[in-house]
């Protein structure tokens, strides 16, 4: 991992990021075939170029959406996005939102999120024949229009906010410094969900029957991403009920109401004009062969599509990629082989539902079930300068540790990645020794999801970002068109140096998984979130609420029973007969296929894409995870004997995982 360097980074990213290159474009399409070139100059053992066939959606460029204020047949004021000089980017949209066009009263909701909604409607404002305002952050955009829809809205507008995107000021903003201008709009899916909407569950090529667009989970109300300067004409139509101070964003000449009064007759129009079209997208895969263990599979993936430039969402992560694989295409030709074999994956349209990671884990479900060791997963692999941050299968959390360990810190001399890390992310910040905090992977936020919420396949996912303390969304530009090479090179990683971190990291942590022979997998660690998990539970729902409608001895008692089988475990690989390579290739297997264990086949009630019974997105918000995520939903719907039923699956299960580590079918009484 010493041959990479940050000069090829830099070379890299400035060719990515050289023309837009949204999923299912053409210029996506000769990104892959270029990026599939490299893989085999890099020697790579074996490339392949997949075409799925999915249902995407895009801006019409001959009639631009349009959102305005009327008064009776006056328009008072309307935006039609920016008029870019680069024709190969497309004006900012909400992809799957329907077209259409609404006119209606507005109302300001904030985040968007459900408390938000449930505040209006103590407030006494309804939502109905209304269109929503809204500011991005907190959660998924698309569960803001999902909550407006049931809410009764009749359409969206989304906006980023400065005290959110520009927390200095309107004056402070790019190209003096790296917040978001004026005139910076965030495209992005608005939809639920993950994969292809017309193959839920199954690969779409070419034999595999597609839902009708009227039955697949698509938004049903339109929805439009304005700047902040267009923004402040439209709050400024609000007249009725002062915002709580929490909701009151930082648009200097916006008092920030609710709604307006009923004197007040001024309207919001929509008019969405997208398209929902079948596009072909690719998947580039190279192969580096193992020498000893082919059928076990290491798998390093980055997706390659962006909205915009895409300078560091996803660009900063696939000029990582393409350095890796020189990186490892040098290794193989001096001689070396991985143990296990290690696939590389630029995988197309992530934006729109991390389609082609999606598609390709569904089409190959039953062999990676089988022979996948882990994924690793980079994506806005540099959107700060300040730490790594991370988030895994709770059994990999020692592996990259141990790899961040090994990786210099860019920035502050005579330290490690990992001893930044640990001071900026704490697990417990009132402890000078405390390790960093790793967080589950539980929501869609990028490609690792298929693989760890429908294949049950341990993953990694990382990045180096900012300080988490300046309290923003993410950083400021994200797809926007100002995420360019310049905005990377001026605010972020001027010498690269950050990157080649990240991507040393990456490169240690894919090899001790390819090359160890022990996999270095700690199922105590699992056990130990178990136990967190539960505890967790208790805090949240309150120990005598629970215990009155439930009765969770019998998941203590199966999360203890997993924590003994994973201690002796642990002592059993610790001692086994190393030169008995069938005595270690049956622990690896366990350590492999334990995540597997946790899953259930059904899937969730409502949601069978997801069969994690540990993991998956939080019902209102597809970003962030939740844990015990059945009983959860249960739990929050009141419902009871859904509840007993979640938790005796959950319980069982933990059992079974238990009994596969102690080998309990052959095991005497």
């Amino acid at each position: 991992m010493h041959k990479m360097r940050p000069e090829n980074i830099e070379t890299n990213l400035r060719w990515l990021t050289n023309q837009s290159h949204v999923g299912g474009s053409e210029e996506s399409l000769a990104m892959a075939r270029q990026i599939r070139q490299k893989l085999r100059d890099f020697g790579f053992d074996a490339t392949q170029l997949k075409r799925y066939k999915v249902l995407l959606s895009y801006p019409d460029r001959t009639k631009p959406n349009t959102v305005s204020f009327v008064e009776g047949d006056n328009t008072l004021f309307h935006t039609t996005g920016q008029q870019y000089s680069d024709l190969s980017l497309l004006q900012p949209y909400n992809a799957y939102s329907p077209n259409g066009t609404v006119e209606g009263k507005l109302v300001y909701a904030n985040y968007g999120r459900m408390e938000d909604f449930k505040k209006l409607v103590d407030k006494g404002i309804n939502c109905t024949g209304r269109i929503v305002i809204m500011r991005y952050g907190k959660i998924y955009r698309g569960d803001k229009v999902e909550h407006a829809a049931a809410a009764g809205a009749i359409g969206v507008v989304l906006y980023s906010d400065p005290a959110d995107y520009a927390i200095n000021g309107a004056n402070d903003t790019y190209n003096v410094s790296w917040w978001l201008p004026r005139d910076g709009v965030q495209t992005g899916d608005i939809r639920a969900g993950m994969g292809d909407p017309l193959t839920p569950m199954y690969p779409a090529i070419e034999n595999v029957a597609r839902l009708p667009e009227s039955e697949a989970n698509l938004p049903t109300i339109p929805s439009q991403p304005i700047s902040y300067k267009d923004a402040e004409q439209f709050l400024n139509m609000l007249d009725g009920q002062t915002a709580p101070i929490d909701w009151r964003g930082g648009i200097k000449n916006v008092n920030y109401k609710l709604d307006q009064t009923d004197n007040n007759d001024r309207k919001m129009k929509l008019e969405v004009y997208n398209k929902r079209l079948t596009k072909d997208i690719y998947n580039v895969i190279g192969t580096i062969r193992g020498a000893v263990e082919p059928d076990r599979y290491v798998i390093i993936g980055n997706h390659r599509d962006a909205w915009t430039y895409g300078a560091i969402d996803p660009s900063s992560g696939t000029a990582c990629f393409l350095e890796l694989a020189r990186a490892l295409g040098q290794m193989v030709q001096s001689g070396w082989r991985p143990r296990r074999t290690i696939i590389l994956a630029s995988w197309g349209a992530e934006e729109f539902g991390t389609i082609g990671s999606t598609e390709w884990v569904e089409e190959n479900i039953n062999e990676l079930s089988e022979k996948a060791v882990a994924y690793l997963n980079i994506d806005a692999a540099v959107n700060g300068n300040q730490t790594l941050w991370a988030g895994a299968s709770p059994h990999l959390s020692q592996v990259i540790q141990e790899a961040a360990k090994q990786v210099p810190c860019p920035h502050h001399e005579g330290m490690t990645v990992y001893q930044q890390w640990a001071k900026s992310l704490p697990v417990e910040p009132r402890k000078s020794d405390s390790p960093p905090k790793l967080d589950i992977l539980a929501g869609t936020g990028s490609d690792f999801a298929a693989f760890v919420l429908f294949a049950g396949i341990s993953s990694i996912d990382l990045q180096y970002t900012y300080d988490q303390n300046l309290n923003v969304p993410f950083y400021p530009v994200y797809h926007t068109q100002y995420e360019t090479f310049d905005y990377m090179k001026r605010f972020i990683d001027p010498d690269f140096s950050v990157h080649l971190g990240t991507v040393r990291v990456l490169g240690e942590t894919a090899l001790r998984l390819a090359d160890s022979f022990v996999l270095p997998m700690n199922c105590s660690l699992y056990a130990d979130a178990l136990s967190t998990y539960v505890s967790d539970l208790e805090t949240h729902y309150g120990k005598r609420n629970l215990h009155d409608n439930l009765f969770l001895g019998y998941l203590k008692h199966a999360v203890s029973q997993f924590s003994q089988a994973s201690e002796t475990m642990q002592e059993v690989i610790a001692t086994a007969d190393r030169t008995n390579p069938l005595v270690v290739r049956s622990h690896n297997d366990k350590l492999m296929q334990m995540e597997r264990h946790m899953l259930n086949p059904s899937g969730l009630p409502g949601r069978p894409q997801y069969r994690h019974l540990l993991f998956a997105p939080s019902q209102h918000d597809s970003y962030s995870g939740a844990t015990f995520p059945g009983l959860v939903d249960a739990i929050e719907e009141g419902d009871w004997v859904a509840a007993h039923q979640q938790l005796s699956i959950i319980t069982v299960t933990i059992e079974s995982a238990a009994k596969n580590m102690d080998d309990g079918v052959i095991k005497g009484q």
